[in-house]
């Protein structure tokens, strides 16, 4: 086998049609691949839906029960059989090219094991709405969005995002898995950074990523994901990860192990926030709602994690 393509879901029917729909689109000639879908939630809509594309595609169709989408790609990872493994997620649209070049690419780079491709966003009416900011990594990280201007190459692993993610397999033959207390897991504020974890440690083990420009998905955006409620939840999940993951306290001073300036920016922000939502308009409510709930999350995980320890 070449390619198995790995796929969660939870609850999202409507959006993992469009996916699948995609993928039937997909030109492989000589490539052997298989689709290795993981419903974390039991559903039977998404069963229905994956029941109707069996026949169209290479399915291999798996229930976790245990929620968490890293729970979910563990899962699949003992059924995967290509030497190639490509994570994406359930409200992708894929390039009819998609899989050729990211094996056309890997066979360019036989000495390295992880690989992004671009991501493009597909805009609820087609095109970029108002609340967006130009030029913000945020909105980048939070939607997806992978346009990196660089040619094929060495790039940093902390820019392969989940839906164009791809890791020969022989990375996983040791038994190394994804942390399952990092991701989504519905109903929960959780840690972000579910594939940003496993890549990073693999790179601190010598895996360098390739960026692959012309392996491209679009990442479907939902109506609700452009409301300031959204993307404030996003910012203080961003924030979590960001504790998790980057923070570094060694040249800092602290209250409780905590870096002071968190909680002055907290003070800080807040009342930016609160200003902002009396008197600014909706643009600078979103603007200034991103940058308090982001430092919060940071300083919250920072928090719990300070006690837990305790």
């Amino acid at each position: 086998m070449d390619i198995s393509v790995i796929v969660a879901t939870y609850e999202r029917s409507e959006i993992l049609t469009k996916t699948l729909e995609s993928f039937c689109g997909l030109i492989c000639e000589k490539l052997k691949w298989e689709l290795i879908i993981v419903d974390n939630a039991d559903d039977q809509a998404t069963r229905n839906v994956v029941n109707d594309y069996e026949r169209r595609l290479p399915i291999i169709f798996l229930t976790e029960n245990k929620k968490g989408k890293n729970n979910a790609l563990n899962t699949a990872l003992p059924h995967a059989s290509g030497s190639l493994y490509v994570f994406t997620d359930d409200d992708v649209i894929a390039d009819h090219q998609w899989l050729q070049e990211i094996w056309k690419g890997a066979l360019r780079w036989p000495n390295h094991n992880m690989f992004g491709g671009r991501i493009l966003p597909a805009w609820p009416g087609g095109e970029k709405p108002n609340i967006i900011h130009e030029n913000d990594v945020f909105f980048g990280g939070a939607y997806s969005i992978a346009d990196w201007s660089i040619p094929e190459g060495c790039y940093t692993a902390r820019n392969v995002y989940g839906p164009n993610m791809t890791v020969r397999s022989q990375l996983f033959k040791p038994g190394i898995k994804f942390n399952p207390k990092i991701g989504p897991e519905a109903g929960k504020q959780y840690v972000m950074g579910s594939e940003t974890e496993f890549l990073l440690r693999m790179e601190r083990e010598g895996n360098n990523a390739v960026w692959l420009p012309n392996a491209l998905v679009y990442h479907q955006i939902r109506e609700d994901q452009l409301t300031r409620k959204w993307l404030t939840s996003r910012a203080y999940k961003n924030g979590k990860s960001n504790a998790v993951l980057n923070t570094d306290v060694s040249n800092c001073t602290l209250i409780w192990g905590i870096p002071k300036y968190l909680f002055r920016q907290v003070v800080e922000f807040y009342l930016e926030y609160l200003w902002a939502t009396i008197s600014g308009s909706e643009r600078r409510k979103v603007q200034k709602g991103i940058k308090f709930w982001y430092i919060w999350g940071k300083t919250h995980q920072l928090i719990i994690e300070r006690f837990n320890t305790v």
